[in-house]
């Protein structure tokens, strides 16, 4: 069992945004000590030599991994439970109990670990002081032989292919929101294919079993519904986002593809013929999937840092994508969102 370096955890989690603003809320009172220019190594080492120097705490670091490692980048699915759940899941130490050997809970949180197998990280309840909530975490890796380098060895004849192995760290995170609702979030890596979401949920429903019955107890939220919204309503919402593409399945299975030019190019419905083969297709109970929403800051009164593109949909009904690192309360902006259109 292997454990990663404070600067490798850092690097491999919080972007070079999320650093500096951690630095920028102590520049005004340690000028000479705190620098917010420079490369992503040289803010991590000025971040680190802070900490060294107590100007910042080892909780506020901390807190940076734990924020970047649980929103955004991630692969989310959605469930509700049902009228008549098996268990009290409002009861946090309950579920942790029932789920993990108290062996191990008693070593979390475990944020430096790279564990050679499937291991609990995580446990905490309530989370972020939500009452009733929980968030159980779970680190697995991920291997992949990529090719590094190719030769041709002329007194022989033969190409020499060499490949190395890369390793990434895979974080699931299995959070009840005290209010009936359950998601899987699921870190997004370079080795991603829709076999191995598929192996990975089965992974987080084997783990979680003896603690949550996802089949018994919970069924999917179907976005299916949310979607049509996002895709008939955008002219009312123009200052909350603008759609970038969708694909479109009609009565017989068969898909369209509908896309912008590019991401910064005008939306999805500004051209007419694209905005009426998309009305088209839902007027003859045709279904969106995959639908690509861009929430605009702008238009947020405050409360997204900056545009965030969310795909709705694209391989389960009740799967959300935020492909971008983001901060807790973009998370719950969007989420807040996507809810107001179902």
């Amino acid at each position: 069992m292997s454990k990663l370096d404070l600067p490798d955890i850092i690097d491999q989690h919080a972007t070079t945004d999320q650093i500096h603003a951690l630095l920028k809320l102590y520049k005004e009172e340690y000028k000479d000590d705190i620098r917010l220019t420079g490369s992503k190594s040289e803010l991590i080492g000025n971040l680190l030599s802070a900490m060294d120097k107590r100007i910042i705490s080892f909780d506020k670091i901390f807190q940076l991994v734990q924020d970047s490692e649980e929103y955004g980048n991630q692969y989310i699915y959605l469930f509700k439970s049902s009228s008549n759940p098996s268990v009290d899941y409002n009861n946090g130490e309950s579920i942790k109990r029932s789920m993990i050997n108290s062996s191990e809970y008693s070593k979390f949180p475990k944020v430096t670990l790279i564990p050679p197998s499937i291991q609990w990280a995580d446990f905490r309840y309530p989370n972020r002081g939500v009452e009733n909530s929980w968030l159980a975490k779970l680190y697995d890796v991920k291997e992949k032989e990529f090719k590094s380098d190719e030769s041709y060895d002329s007194n022989t004849g033969r190409r020499i292919i060499t490949y190395e192995t890369k390793t990434s760290r895979v974080t699931y995170i299995i959070y009840w929101n005290g209010n009936d609702h359950l998601e899987y979030r699921i870190s997004r890596t370079i080795f991603d294919s829709s076999k191995g979401l598929s192996n990975s949920l089965l992974t987080i429903n084997s783990k979680i079993s003896d603690g949550v019955d996802i089949n018994r107890d919970f069924i999917k939220i179907d976005l299916s519904k949310t979607i049509q919204k996002f895709l008939t309503l955008t002219e009312s919402n123009e200052s909350i986002y603008v759609l970038l593409s969708a694909k479109l399945k009609d009565s017989e299975d068969g898909i369209a593809t509908f896309k912008t030019y590019s991401d910064h190019r005008g939306d999805l419905l500004s051209e007419s013929s694209r905005k009426n083969a998309i009305k088209a297709y839902l007027d003859n109970n045709g279904e969106g999937k995959g639908v690509v929403v861009r929430f605009l800051a702008e238009g947020s009164n405050g409360d997204l840092s900056r545009d965030l593109n969310v795909v709705l949909g694209r391989d389960d009904v009740n799967q959300i994508i935020i492909p971008a690192k983001i901060n807790p309360k973009d998370y719950n902006y969007v989420r807040r969102k996507i809810k107001d259109f179902s």
